[in-house]
């Protein structure tokens, strides 16, 4: 297998990694004898995936996070690759609200990920598979101890927080995440609205392809949103994440994730005596079981 090109495009990235880690067909304790490779527990691993399960599972995580690079570092994958973008990638999947189990699979996939990439050309001083499986400890470190209950992510005061940002140019962005509960992702990218005439905000391709219709908007941020529509507004995950963080510190609160003003929107709207399954369509949930993760306290 030949190394990968500085220039290759997403798809082929995603394409080389994989062919390099097909194992469909090898012997698993064969590739597991002659492996240097560790796992967690010190046991010896195989490099590759020996079943199309866990051959689909790589692919589908392996694309997640390249095109994680694309969306918020730009079409230069193969650059952005490297530990930093990995534990990024990490972060943004807990800030989701995923379980315990979840993240471990990221995690250990990841791991399997890196050791293709090694071996196709990106060296281990850009990514290491040592420092990816003990990034769980880091994790848990910083309190974030995987726990397999979904905790409280809504913040105290997310007004003051989004008032901090009024200078950045996340304002809006943070304001749609409080205001009406836009997915981070969709909240920075305003080729995915359509404003309705009675001043909701239709979100196109969503997480999973779903497309979703908000509550309406505040006469002020509806104007925004217009500006932004005509500008062609299009932000970075990373930044929004950064100055967002920066803005909880600021308020003197702790930093519970960037889709902190999601749950507060959702829990503000419970409040406020809106039905589950309504506040469930207006965040783009696919099943309503999901907003439970929103409502935990």
């Amino acid at each position: 297998m030949g190394h990968i090109h500085n220039r290759a495009s997403a798809t082929a990235v995603i394409n080389q990694i994989m062919s390099q880690a097909n194992g469909i067909g090898s012997s698993k304790t064969e590739a597991k004898r002659q492996s240097t490779l560790l796992g967690q527990n010190g046991q010896r691993v195989s490099s590759k995936a020996h079943s199309i399960k866990s051959l689909q599972n790589l692919r589908s995580i392996t694309t997640q996070y390249v095109n994680y690079i694309k969306e918020n570092h730009g079409n230069r994958v193969v650059k952005h690759i490297n530990n930093g973008t990995i534990k990024e990638f990490i972060n943004h999947k807990l800030e989701q609200g995923n379980s315990q189990g979840t993240i471990n699979t990221y995690i250990s996939t990841l791991a399997k990920m890196s050791s293709n990439l090694n071996q196709i050309g990106i060296g281990t001083s850009k990514v290491s598979r040592t420092e990816i499986t003990a990034y769980r400890k880091e994790l848990k470190a910083n309190g974030n101890d995987l726990q397999k209950n979904h905790i409280n992510r809504a913040y105290n005061n997310p007004q003051a927080i989004v008032n901090e940002m009024r200078d950045s140019p996340y304002f809006l962005s943070a304001q749609l995440a409080y205001e009406v509960g836009l997915r981070a992702d969709d909240a920075i990218h305003s080729d995915k609205w359509t404003l309705n005439f009675n001043n909701t905000l239709h979100i196109t391709g969503s997480k999973n392809g779903i497309n979703y219709t908000t509550h309406p908007l505040s006469d002020e941020t509806l104007q925004r949103v217009r500006d932004a529509i005509e500008n062609g507004f299009k932000g970075n995950y990373g930044e929004f994440r950064e100055i967002l963080k920066e803005a909880v510190e600021n308020c003197n609160e702790n930093w519970t994730g960037i889709h902190g003003l999601r749950y507060s929107f959702a829990q503000e709207r419970l409040s406020e005596g809106i039905t589950k399954s309504q506040i469930s369509l207006e965040m783009g949930h696919s099943r309503i079981e999901v907003l439970d993760i929103y409502l935990a306290n």
